[in-house]
């Protein structure tokens, strides 16, 4: 299944992974064992995200709908009506309330407990939100657009704290390290790396790849190269794209934030591991 239809989206926790491929879930677990099953007997609605928390896997749909699976039976045992139309990324809180942003820009919190929406977050973008995340910490949650701006509500208030726009274009996937309050991660269709500051919004710094191979070599994965980055001029941290060959930045579409460490995928067959001096 995983060689025939593309993996959407994935989710994980300590024992499994969860992914979203096709119209159906796969769990991934540590000991090698891998289970795939039809979501609603494979007469399930386009599925374009999915969030996990055990035991419930939620898919966001293109009829505007969320599904939550349980896991261990294997059925559907929710289906949420949360937007009119696509929806395009999930959150889930500790609270188990469910974050959905969709096509139309709006971003919508539903309680499954009791099957009623509890707010609507508006954003000024019509082409739509592409991606979040929420910081438990700090009970924020971010958020990016198809026109490049990035967006900031406090869950405790549902007040918008600070929006920016800050790539030209597509925000594809946007990220922050557990537990920090300080540096939000963007990464878009120019496959430039951005950092913000998560309090005010503002870009503090971004990055490309240089176009210098410092060493390449063989491993059983496939071939490594390393190459050295640069940072790039701070004069115009919206407008930089023209700055880097567009052959050395594929587009960024998702990634992961460590201490010292970024890890991007991009719209190539390249995974990339950006490294950071203190």
């Amino acid at each position: 299944m995983p060689a025939i239809f593309p993996l959407i989206d994935f989710d994980f926790d300590e024992s499994k992974i969860v992914g979203l491929i096709g119209s159906h879930l796969c769990i991934w677990r540590r000991n090698g064992k891998r289970s795939i099953f039809p979501s609603l007997g494979g007469k399930f609605v386009k599925g374009s995200c999915m969030r996990y928390v055990d035991p419930e896997a939620v898919v966001g749909c293109d009829d505007g709908a969320v599904r939550v699976f349980d896991m261990y039976s294997r059925r559907c045992s929710q289906i949420l009506r949360m937007h009119p139309v696509p929806i395009t990324c999930l959150c889930l809180n500790e609270d188990r309330l469910i974050i959905s942003g969709s096509t139309s820009g709006d971003i919508r919190i539903s309680d499954p407990s009791s099957v009623q929406q509890v707010a609507t977050l508006r954003s000024s973008d019509v082409r739509g939100i592409r991606t979040m995340c929420f910081n438990p910490s700090s009970q924020l949650l971010f958020a990016g657009s198809a026109v490049g701006c990035a967006y900031c509500w406090d869950l405790r208030t549902r007040k918008l704290l600070w929006s920016n726009r800050v790539c030209p274009n597509v925000i594809y996937s946007l990220q922050h390290m557990q537990n920090d309050t300080s540096t939000l991660v963007v990464g878009g269709i120019d496959g430039i790396l951005r950092l913000l500051n998560q309090n005010d919004g503002k870009t503090v710094a971004c990055f490309s790849m240089d176009d210098k191979l410092l060493s390449t070599f063989q491993s059983p994965s496939g071939s490594v190269q390393r190459i050295k980055g640069q940072r790039l001029p701070e004069d115009d941290l919206i407008n930089i794209e023209h700055l880097v060959c567009i052959t050395d930045r594929p587009s960024i579409t998702c990634l992961a934030v460590g201490m010292k460490k970024i890890v991007t995928t991009h719209n190539t067959s390249d995974i990339r591991l950006w490294k950071f001096r203190s």
